[in-house]
């Protein structure tokens, strides 16, 4: 295993839930290997329930199958487990020194019940390494098309940029930074007007500052700026909408409007409504 091993999680709806084919993709254009991921929740349940004595065996073919679709697919090496756990934490705890957790936005396991949709947000929140959540039926972009970047600070949000260059790099895509700002509502009159021309003058120049750091740090980079007025999490839907982004990166674990938005109340909205994969990139923290 390296840290270029692309982790990706599977279950029953595996055909549909677009990650196996993302982390194709990526595996592609990254000539990285892949990780087939399974895990088997085998935590005791308050109430009885039936035990399907051949989970284990299925949960292995369910592996194998995924094998074999990469199999005919790619020439990028893989391999599988079967993993036994709550799925959020024992996916997270097994995919620390990958690349990144590939994982749909929804899923189904043995007995058709929903078990992606709250995984992948928890994964989200849990994980160590990148998460890119798939919707379903995802089909590729134009490898033109923009990766955008959810920005409050460099110093909150600095690992998703790098993982976005790195991404944007292997696509020949440029990069599009998007921050969203807006005042609070108790001014009114002209107090308002003038509240709003100053936050956005100061907003403008503070995006204006990250753009240029970022072309400085990756001069063979294309960077553009997007300032929004609004809520983080509308304003991030509709600026990958209006882009018609292939990939939509955000940071996390941090106190930023926008991050912490992503990872508190409304990390559903940007999770579920989001028209292109969603990665989830934490900032990791120095050692002291």
């Amino acid at each position: 295993m390296t840290a270029r091993t692309i982790a990706v999680g599977v279950d029953g709806s595996w055909a549909d839930n677009g990650a196996v084919d993302w982390a194709l993709h990526e595996s592609d254009l990254s000539e990285a290997p892949t990780r087939v991921l399974h895990v088997l929740d085998d935590r005791p349940r308050v109430r009885p329930y039936v035990d399907f004595p051949g989970a284990r065996a299925a949960a292995k073919q369910l592996v194998a199958d995924v094998g074999a679709y990469l199999d005919e697919r790619s020439a990028e090496p893989h391999s599988g487990a079967v993993l036994s756990g709550p799925p959020a934490q024992t996916l997270a705890g097994a995919t620390t020194t990958d690349r990144m957790l590939v994982i749909g936005r929804h899923g189904r396991g043995v007995f058709g019940r929903l078990l992606i949709g709250s995984t992948a947000e928890r994964v989200a929140y849990e994980s160590e390494t990148a998460v890119v959540v798939v919707p379903p039926k995802w089909t590729p972009a134009p490898p033109d098309a923009p990766v955008v970047v959810g920005v409050d600070d460099l110093e909150r949000c600095g690992a998703a940029v790098d993982f976005a260059v790195s991404l944007a790099v292997e696509r020949g895509a440029p990069i599009r930074l998007v921050h969203i700002w807006d005042v609070a509502k108790m001014f009114t009159g002209d107090e308002a007007v003038d509240t709003v021309d100053l936050a956005r003058l100061h907003h403008t120049q503070h995006v204006d500052m990250i753009v240029r750091e970022c072309r400085e740090k990756y001069p063979g980079t294309v960077f553009g700026a997007d300032l929004r007025q609004g809520h983080p999490v509308a304003g991030l839907i509709d600026a990958v909408s209006e882009a018609d982004a292939q990939l939509l990166l955000v940071g996390g674990r941090t106190h930023g409007r926008i991050l912490s938005a992503v990872l508190g109340g409304t990390a559903r909205g940007i999770l579920h409504h989001a028209t292109c994969p969603v990665a989830i990139v934490h900032q990791r923290h120095a050692q002291h």
